[in-house]
Formats: structure tokens, sequence, C-alpha cells
């Protein structure tokens, strides 16, 4: 990481609280509280520091406390005592033991997976030998997205009551 002290750089000390939005093309280095948004080449949130809002830089060092979202893209590097939480978006990612991430992770360059508008009809057997086969989804499914199937009514044989009413 550059000089804190450098030219272009900001230092929220140890009892200062800031809000609103801050451009930074060094380095920001924060022990105090800020609340906003955030960007600069490399962010540096202090053990004693907290940031909540819209953080962004090539490079992000967490020893304090990191929320709402952050997008890391280059590096992501959580200390022992660091939390980052909210939408996490990062291209090298970093967790000392002890660190923690909470939320939505992504890696810089992959679009967060859309979440499905509807669940997708259940299939019906049109035969008896199809409803053999188990029931298989069509769209392919991503970690994050809910793709829960309700094996009971997908491709489910007709009962005699059923076929006898046709």
């Amino acid at each position: 990481m550059a000089e804190i002290h450098a030219a272009g750089s900001l230092l929220v000390g140890e009892g200062v609280f800031m809000k609103g939005t801050m451009r930074v093309p060094g380095v920001a280095s924060v022990d105090g509280k800020l609340e906003g948004e955030l960007s600069a080449d490399s962010v540096f949130i202090q053990q004693n520091g907290s940031m909540n809002g819209q953080t962004t830089a090539n490079h992000v060092r967490v020893a304090g406390t990191l929320t709402d979202t952050t997008v890391a893209n280059r590096t992501l590097v959580v200390e022992s005592t660091g939390l980052v939480a909210g939408s996490i978006t990062y291209q090298e990612l970093e967790i000392k033991k002890g660190g923690s991430l909470q939320g939505g992770i992504y890696k810089v360059g992959r679009e967060a997976p859309a979440m499905p508008a509807r669940a997708p009809e259940p299939q019906r057997a049109i035969a008896p030998e199809a409803a053999a086969e188990p029931a298989t989804a069509e769209a392919s499914a991503t970690p994050s997205e809910d793709t829960s199937v309700d094996a009971s009514s997908a491709a489910a044989p007709a009962s005699a009551d059923d076929q006898a009413k046709t």
C-alpha cells in the first residue's frame, strides 16, 4: 500500500466522524468513522475504524468494520479483527484467521446472479414410461439462486383416479 501521509491521501483519525462523498487519489486510512461514498486507490480501515456506504478501491485492507457495498478491483484483505458485510466484489481475496465476510460475495468480472422472476412451471408426464424417469430442472442453477422444485408435482405419474377422469 502507498504511503498514508503522501499528497492526495486521506487520514480520518480516531474520534473523527465524516459523512459525504470522498474521492481520494491515493490512500484513505480510516481510524474514525465514515459514512457515505468513498473511492480511492487504496483503502485501509484500521482496527478502530468503520465505513458504512459505497467503498470502491483497487486495494482494500480491513482491520475494523466495512459495511454496505465494497468493490475491491484488485485485492481485498480482511485482517483477523476485520468484518466486511454487505455486497462484496473482489479480484483477489485474503481472509486472515478470525476475519469475517458476511453477505453477497462476487468476483470482479462476473455479474451477480439474477434472481428468477418466478419459479418454473411444474412439468407433467405425458406417458407412464416418461414418469419413471426422475424430474430434472432445465435451467442451470447458480449457488445463490433458489432452485427448489416441488418433486411431488414435477413429473408425477397420473393416478388411477386421474386416468379415469380423462
